[in-house]
């Protein structure tokens, strides 16, 4: 299946091999444009902007107070001059955060769950290590869960989830990767699997079709272990974000279960905001990067959220790859996706 999409993408967008160190905006968007198919439609407009307005409404301070998330964001949205990155958490050596193991009893890592973790891709069950927020109970980072070089079979996935019948912002306009594999780099914004988003109403439908088998498996055992209860997925957004996009405050409020938020971080690094339930208080900056899984659960849930930047001239994540891969591997290299399993029925 991976195969098929890989050799789908390969055979429609013809990549080029970038050598050495480049410019990733510029070699994807030159590379897009001499690749664009005879006769195809210009790039969508306001694409790119598509991943910052989805949830603007969500984003004015209900209590009228002042917007201090907002401050914070432009901080480190601004490229010029480019911000100061000192304040950014990082959860491998903030003394502010606590950690323990997933699994301190190796009586509770059973060879199921092992082999289980194995197939999706993640670390061995007894390197689990969780970083939890003092302030922010609730709110959970496990950096580094996903095996690196798994960031390629995720992403591959990732791209054949945009595939109809899921719905992405390019169905509105009558357009569709698995008929134009190039809107793949250059146009698409999101994805919805399961009970999908309705982004006009903010609201899920009743039901939808079932999650990937691998996302379903994926939120159970994450939420199980981190003893969060029986976690049963049934909507995936997932988020593509190219160079210089960013994502803009809003709260996830519309699933009608109290299961976690479990979101996977895939390519560049990006600057996370974690708010509070007004937009009155400032958010903390956290720094968000490949393979790492962010878990929002009780009141967290419910916090103001965003991603004000992302990319490789804040932290540069390299991946190498066969020159069949090139293409995932370019995109890799300077963009990120996020996906964020949910369970929107009780």
């Amino acid at each position: 299946m991976l195969l098929s999409i890989s050799g789908s993408l390969w055979k429609h967008t013809k990549p080029n091999w970038i050598k050495g160190n480049w410019n990733c905006f510029r070699s994807i968007n030159a590379f897009m444009m001499r690749e664009q198919p005879e006769g195809a439609e210009p790039v969508l407009k306001g694409a790119e902007s598509e991943i910052r307005d989805q949830y603007a409404e969500d984003s004015s301070d209900s209590d009228g107070g002042v917007n201090e998330f907002k401050a914070v964001f432009k901080k480190y949205k601004k490229r010029r001059p480019p911000p100061d990155f000192s304040d950014v958490i990082d959860v491998r050596t903030s003394s502010l955060l606590e950690s323990r193991l997933v699994f301190p009893n190796p009586s509770d890592i059973t060879t199921e769950k092992e082999e289980l973790a194995a197939r999706l891709g993640l670390i061995s069950l007894s390197e689990w290590r969780v970083y939890s927020f003092p302030t922010r109970p609730g709110l959970y980072l496990i950096p580094g869960l996903l095996k690196k070089e798994q960031a390629k079979t995720w992403l591959k996935r990732a791209f054949g989830y945009a595939n109809p019948p899921n719905i992405t912002n390019l169905t509105i306009h009558g357009k569709d990767v698995k008929t134009d594999p190039s809107l793949l780099t250059k146009a698409l914004r999101w994805t919805t699997l399961g009970v999908e988003y309705d982004w006009n109403t903010k609201q899920y439908p009743p039901n939808g079709r079932p999650v990937p088998e691998e996302l379903y498996q994926l939120g159970n055992l994450i939420s199980n272990s981190l003893k969060l209860g029986d976690m049963r997925p049934d909507a995936t957004i997932l988020n593509y974000y190219p160079p210089k996009s960013a994502l803009s405050p809003h709260v996830d409020k519309s699933e009608r279960s109290n299961a976690p938020l479990i979101s996977m971080s895939l390519g560049q690094t990006a600057v996370y905001l974690s708010g509070a339930l007004t937009l009155s208080e400032p958010p903390i900056p956290l720094w968000l990067r490949n393979g790492d899984f962010l878990v929002m659960h009780g009141e967290q849930r419910l916090v103001y959220h965003a991603i004000p930047c992302i990319g490789p001239k804040i932290e540069k994540q390299h991946f190498e790859g066969a020159e069949e891969d090139s293409m995932i591997v370019d995109y890799l290299n300077c963009s990120r996706i996020n996906f964020t399993i949910r369970q929107v029925n009780p």
